[in-house]
């Protein structure tokens, strides 16, 4: 578990991983399955930096892995929720072609 808690502390981790996962959804056409979780791991990437270098002073974000994990799935869950109200909403404003 040591090399976990290493891990999920390194801000070049997440920016790989957000990258690897933006680039992998639009090229490999997963059809905005993956985009959120990789904009997830983008924004894990400046929080764990906000974290590392004490922005806010003395406040620790992060006590261990498994929180960062755990804020990882919160803010996943959220950029699918923000992805799927903006994509449905521009739908809507749309007539539908079936209409006739």
């Amino acid at each position: 578990m040591d090399a976990l808690n290493y891990w999920s502390y390194v801000t070049e981790v997440w920016i790989i991983l957000g990258l690897i996962l933006i680039i992998g959804d639009v090229f490999l056409g997963f059809n905005f399955f993956v985009l959120p979780i990789g904009i997830a791991a983008l924004i894990m990437s400046a929080l764990v930096y906000v974290d590392n270098n004490e922005v806010f002073g003395p406040i620790v974000l992060f006590s261990d892995w498994k929180v960062v994990i755990f804020w990882f799935a919160i803010l996943s869950m959220v950029s699918v929720g923000l992805l799927k109200y903006f994509f449905q909403r521009n739908q809507k404003d749309e007539p539908d072609v079936n209409n006739y």
